[in-house]
């Protein structure tokens, strides 16, 4: 907003005219002298525009600072809520789920960030999506893949990612999971990292079998999220996968490994 040379009252220095602007500070010239005030906070309650106009763009423009504050305030008491609910909830040691893609296309999964638990195979709810009970907001979503011709002892790792913050299992009865918004991976096709080292140890690879979903370890999560930084070859997708493995030891209360 361009206020030099306008004029303003001064609730207690009467009238006076802008003489500069300057980052945080607009300089206004009174009878009495200079006088230097936080700008665009004096106008709150201080100072007031001659020109009608401009007045009512300034009080429009101090609406918006306002909302603004309102709503990152707002965000940082939701964030202490929410990480206050995670760190007083109940840690299951095995809740974290892998995705084997049997039912789960890649190029959506991809593109939507979003992963299918698998349907039911047996019973009275064959057929139908399958609840994933295990998954809380301190879980983690591995993306697996073991495209046909390959041996199942070859099953990549091809990405991960955390909940959305909002996650409930018991609503989820579309089957369908959703990302956290920021905390994702994906591994290219030279970032490689085998799913089976993480279980086999040493012993003869099981099958995948048909269903969508494996439950495993927290730990084991841990440990392939350290790896995958290591795998990964560009610095900004590293520096991601870095803050991915902080926050997930956050929320699980593991120490990062080498500290």
């Amino acid at each position: 907003m361009h206020l030099e040379g306008m004029e303003v009252s001064h609730m207690k220095f009467g009238e006076g005219k802008v003489m500069e602007l300057r980052e945080q500070y607009i300089t206004i010239l009174f009878p009495q002298g200079e006088k230097k005030f936080l700008y665009p906070n004096s106008f709150k309650k201080f100072l007031t525009l001659k020109d009608k106009n401009v007045q009512t763009e300034m009080d429009n423009m101090l609406k918006h600072i306002m909302l603004e504050e309102e709503t990152r305030r707002a965000e940082e008491i939701s964030e202490q809520e929410r990480m206050e609910e995670i760190q007083n909830m109940k840690i299951r040691p095995d809740s974290q789920a892998a995705f084997g893609f049997v039912e789960n296309d890649k190029e959506r999964v991809f593109s939507s960030w979003s992963v299918y638990a698998g349907s039911y195979q047996s019973g009275g709810s064959k057929g139908k999506p399958k609840l994933p009970v295990r998954l809380k907001l301190n879980s983690a979503c591995l993306l697996t893949e073991c495209p046909k011709g390959i041996a199942e002892k070859r099953r990549r790792i091809i990405g991960a990612f955390m909940l959305q913050d909002n996650f409930e299992s018991s609503a989820c009865r579309d089957g369908m999971i959703q990302s956290h918004e920021k905390y994702r991976i994906y591994l290219g096709d030279k970032e490689t990292l085998f799913y089976w080292d993480y279980f086999s140890e040493g012993t003869e690879i099981s099958k995948w079998g048909n269903v969508e979903l494996k439950y495993f370890s927290n730990v084991t999560m841990q440990k392939i999220l350290q790896d995958m930084q290591k795998a990964i070859l560009d610095e900004e997708r590293k520096k991601e996968a870095e803050e991915f493995y902080e926050y997930f030891c956050l929320i699980n209360r593991l120490q990062p490994i080498g500290q």
